[in-house]
Parts: C-alpha cells; structure tokens; sequence
C-alpha cells in the first residue's frame, strides 16, 4: 500500500473512534461526521479570513520520528466540552461558549478532552502503522487565525501538512470541526511540489539568453588592470512592508466587519433594554461623492470615531436624525409620545444628543474589541464630535465633513421596537484597512462590491439580552455624579416557568464580603422581611427556583467586573426578577450605565445611612401580604 493511502487509513480509523472515546469521558453522546484527509500548506490552512477564533493543543510525537503535532477547533466547542466535563449548568456553559474565552479550569478540562484525541490517534498508529508514533498533549492556547503571520513560525512554522478533520456533535450542539494537523515529514510524506508555470520557465529561458558572453577575441584580451577602490557602503534599504493584496485585504476586513455588526445590535439593544435588530448588511467601496449621493441622503448626525494604533485616521458615524432621536431617548427613558414628537420636530439636542453619544461611545466600543480580537493590526476607535449634515448641501470638492477620497463603507438597517428606523452608515478611509489600491483596481472592485454586497441574515435574531463586554468599560466614560440622575431601568424579562414557587416571600443580598451586607440585614431584619445573604459564587438560581423574591441587593464592595458577573447570573436563571438595586462605591458613568445594561432597578452608593436603605426600599419592593 502506497505511503499516502496507509496514513489515510490509519487516520481515519482513529477520527472514527473519536466521537465514542469523547462521550465516555463525558457521559454524553456524541456524533462524528464528515471525516476528510487532506495535504495543504499553512497558508492554505489559515487562507479562511472567517475562521473563528480557536482552540490550539500542542501535542508532541514521540518514537521512530519525533516532533510536534496539533489540534485545532472553535474555541467555543473547547468551552463546550470543559464545561460539559467539569457539569458546569447550561446557562454557564452557553456563556462561556459566547464569551469565546478558555481560561483556568476551561483550559484543564479541555486539555483532559485533547488527552483523549491524542490517545485516540496513538492506539490507532499502534494498530495499524508498522511504526511506533505516540502523541501526547502538551498545552492549551487561544489562536487568532486572522492574526497569524503566515512567514513567521507562530503558532508553527511555514510548511506543509497532513490534515484529518471531522466534525463532532454533542447533543444536538454542532461544535464544528476538528483539525488534527501534523508536518509531511512525521508521516513518511513528501512536500507538496509547486507546479512550474510555463511563463516562469519562459522568464528563465529569457533571462538566460539576455546575458552578454564574451567574444573568443575578448576572453584572450588581456583586461587592464586598474587600482581597485572600495566601493562607498551603502546602508541597506529598509525591508519594504508587504501589503496584502486588495482582494484578501477586503475579505478580511468583510468578516471583521460582519462580526462587529453582530456584537454592535447585541450591546447597544442591552444599553437600550430591548432588543435591536441589525439586517441587510452591505460592505462596499465608495467615494464622498458616491456616498452622499446613493447611500446616504437624509439629514443626519455624524459622528467623527478617531483611529488610532497601527493606523492613524478619523472614520465616521452616519445615523439620521430621527433615529438617533429614537435611540437616545429609548435610553434616557422619554415617553414614547416625547420621543415621537422629537422624532417628527428633528429636535436633536441636550439629553437625547448627550444619550445618543453613549450609544456612539458603545458602538466604538465594539469596533475597537473585534479588531483587537480578528485583525492582525492594532487599532482603536473613539467616538469624538457630531455634527448635523445635510446630504443635499454637501459639496464633494470641498473638503467639509471630510475630503473626497476612496473609502470603506459598511452599512445596515436597524430596527427596533414601536420604531421605523433605517440604516446606519459606518465609513472609513480605505488606507486604513489596506484597501488602498490603484484608482482602476479599486474602481474595479467597487463595481464588483456593488454587484456582490455582503448582506447577511444572521442579523434577524434579537440582540437585547445582556452579557459581560469589555468594550462596555473601553467606550463610556463620565464621572461619579452620574449616579445620582440614573433613572429607573427595568432588566429585560426571562421566561417565567410554569409552576410557581412553593417557599415564603424572600428579600435577595447578594455581596462579596459579608460586612458589606450587614447594615442591608440589620434594617431589613427590623422591618420583618425574610433575608437571605448569598456571595456571587452561591447557587443562586436554585434560591430563586424555591422562593418568590420581592426584591434584590447586589452589593459590590469595589464596583467592578464580578459584580457584573453576578448580575449575569440572575439574568440566566430562568424567571422574571423582581426590582434589582446595584449597591457599590465610586460610580461612574460608564459604571451606571453598565448597571442599567444588566438590570438595574436602582443605584446606591455605600456607605449608604440606614434612611438611604429605607428609601430603596419603600420605594421598590414590595411587601409581602
């Protein structure tokens, strides 16, 4: 049997197995399918711009050769099986799956599952291969494929790659595809060949037949001989940077935006308490002229988001008037009559402006977390100034807003509840990604964009459920005074079960250090209400399962990212909260506005005075008959 064809089926014997050996470790059943052997180079592997963000396990290989090999797959599917081996519940696995993030016992329970694969393939090459190979898990890391430098030895070296892949299913829960990739030489197999082109061999035959030979009589001339002077030292030309081509730049640039799109509904319909709908996404080149002659023509704000990092630039923000009107007052709370009326007036200014620029500061938010997450270069995005612009006024010579040039422009409807609103415009300039090919290049590919525009339905689910964002801390900022104006927030409601239940009424403390709870206890103690005290790693969702709750404390001695973590985890229980009052020291603005995102009835700031506590009190929960 050819060499080839014996790794195949050594390979394929062992993906085979995988499902059965996995699902032992688990206690679950799990599905393999779509088993395939392939040979591809490392730029190959990696040439998909959408790969997700992934798991890698080394493994190393021991015996008749030695080396390293690897594993690759979604690094949600690792959270997945971890979780699933560790019997974290759903709701923390579904979390950590979104999260994308592998991290302390996440990383030793996955290893545990890359232990199995890695003695998977073992016994399979112990069967069936008439050499001794081991394989043997070394490390769990997280790989950013859209960052990988493929001349570069990270996370492995340039070459090429024997590849067994299957897709694995737990649960009716697709965890994708599962890459177990190993260098030729390990198995025996030779280096993928380039194939001659016949304008190359033709270039050599040219640049052969080019060079001058010299004449009989020449050769027997003697050449003067001349003092020789050393040549003047020129300093090397620095390396020249190697820009990607048009195409691939754009491609990636597609997926980024794609995915920050999707992130931007999902925060901003948290910060705005329902859901925001994000759809019919294009991603296309343009021109100022173009721009505000096809796309958009209706008075607008713009809101300037300065570039910084590897690049330097300002992209911009385009949102018509009467959304912007929509969203900022759905945040502040205004009645809906208000903010109709706004809506039709244009009346864009004092609160409704200063909301729709959080909302703006969320947005850049997001932009600056999925490009430090899937672009190779480091940018950042802040939001700075608005201004009104009418469209119809504008002139594309002149160099107000911005200049005529080549630019980026991804767009997409936006919807919302009770509200007929439109697209939001997102423009860059075209050096800022790379995309600033020659004018025909560009021109060409402007054209084919306008024929081929990415448009996605991945955006019609609803997007308001709330979850921990970096770029919730990155993109708001103000000061301690805010929480005195916040306003009442009401968390977005979760599915209230069916069977009612059967404890006494209950009043709900959640704190990270018991003293901080003590003064909450002590007045709720004295004005009879039943009180339990819980820290944020307690079961909470099996309290809230036992007893009906009037109300909820969550105290955070230092206001900060657990404290958050554990409104998330109210969030996930499963039933309707009741009114939720934040407690901590030293707010911010970004910091209550984070509250409100995660359900926020109310804010305290502690030390709070006994009469401070009975004022949330009286004012939110209610007591029970």
């Amino acid at each position: 049997m050819k060499q080839r064809a014996l790794i195949d089926v050594v390979c394929k014997a062992g993906m085979q197995t995988l499902a059965g050996e996995i699902g032992a470790l688990l206690g679950q059943m799990l599905s393999c399918s779509d088993i395939k052997l392939r040979t591809c180079s490392k730029e190959q592997l990696f040439s998909n711009p959408a790969r997700e963000k992934t798991a890698l396990t080394r493994i190393s290989v021991s015996g008749d050769r030695e080396g390293n090999c690897f594993l690759l797959n979604r690094i949600s599917s690792a959270a997945v099986l971890a979780g699933t081996l560790i019997m974290l519940p759903e709701d923390m696995i579904e979390e950590n799956a979104k999260s994308g993030k592998l991290d302390g016992e996440l990383t030793d329970a996955f290893g545990e599952v890359a232990n199995i694969i890695a003695g998977v393939m073992t016994q399979a090459f112990v069967d069936k291969y008439s050499k001794t190979l081991r394989f043997v898990k070394k490390t769990v890391e997280e790989l950013i494929p859209t960052k990988i430098d493929m001349e570069s030895d990270a996370p492995f070296p340039p070459g090429d790659y024997y590849i067994a892949s299957c897709e694995l299913t737990i649960d009716e829960t697709d965890l994708g595809v599962f890459e177990f990739v190993v260098p030729l030489p390990i198995f025996d197999l030779e280096e993928i060949a380039p194939a001659p082109t016949e304008p190359a061999a033709q270039a050599e035959l040219h640049e052969a037949a080019s060079v001058p030979t010299a004449s009989p009589a020449a050769a027997a001339e003697p050449t003067a001989q001349t003092p020789s002077t050393p040549a003047p030292e020129t300093p090397p030309a620095p390396p020249a940077v190697k820009k990607p081509k048009f195409v691939d730049a754009k491609k990636l640039v597609d997926v980024v935006f794609n995915t920050t799109i999707g992130q931007i509904g999902e925060e901003i319909g948290a910060l705005l308490g329902q859901p925001l709908k994000c759809s019919d996404t294009q991603l296309v080149m343009t021109t100022k002229e173009e721009l505000f002659s096809t796309h958009c023509l209706e008075k607008s704000i713009l809101t300037q988001m300065k570039v910084s990092g590897e690049k330097q630039g300002a992209g911009y923000l385009l949102t018509q008037v009467p959304d912007a009107i929509a969203m900022g007052g759905t945040l502040i709370m205004l009645p809906d009559e208000q903010i109709a009326e706004q809506m039709g007036k244009g009346d864009f200014d004092g609160e409704v402006s200063d909301a729709y620029g959080e909302i703006a500061n969320i947005l850049a938010g997001s932009l600056t977390q999925v490009f430090l997450d899937r672009y190779p270069k480091q940018l950042r995005f802040v939001r700075t100034e608005s201004q009104t612009i009418v469209p119809t006024k504008i002139d594309p010579a002149s160099d107000e807003p911005f200049a005529e040039d080549n630019y980026y422009l991804a767009s997409f409807a936006i919807a919302m509840d009770g509200y007929e609103l439109h697209r939001l415009f997102l423009l860059f300039p075209a050096e800022v990604f790379d995309l600033d090919a020659p004018a025909e290049v560009t021109a060409e590919h402007t054209e084919q964009a306008g024929a081929t525009a990415v448009s996605t339905a991945s955006t019609t689910e609803n997007w308001g459920e709330p979850e921990a964002t970096k770029s919730a801390v990155q993109s708001a900022k103000g000061d301690a005074s805010a929480a005195a104006s916040v306003k009442s927030a009401a968390a977005p409601a979760a599915a209230t079960p069916d069977t009612a239940p059967a404890g006494p009424p209950i009043v709900l403390i959640l704190s990270d250090q018991q003293n901080a709870a003590e003064p909450f206890v002590e007045l709720l103690s004295s004005a009879s209400y039943d009180c339990r005290v819980l820290s944020f790693q307690d079961d909470i969702k099996g309290l809230l399962q036992q007893h009906p709750v009037l109300g909820i404390f969550l105290i955070m001695a230092q206001v900060g990212e657990k404290g958050f973590a554990a409104a998330i985890k109210l969030q996930s229980a499963g039933r309707a909260l009741p009114p939720l009052i934040f407690a901590g020291d030293q707010w911010t603005r970004s910091a209550v506005l984070r509250a409100v995102k995660y359900g926020a009835k109310d804010i305290l700031v502690i030390p709070a005075s006994t009469d401070e506590i009975q004022d949330k009190v009286t004012q939110h929960f209610q007591k029970a008959s």
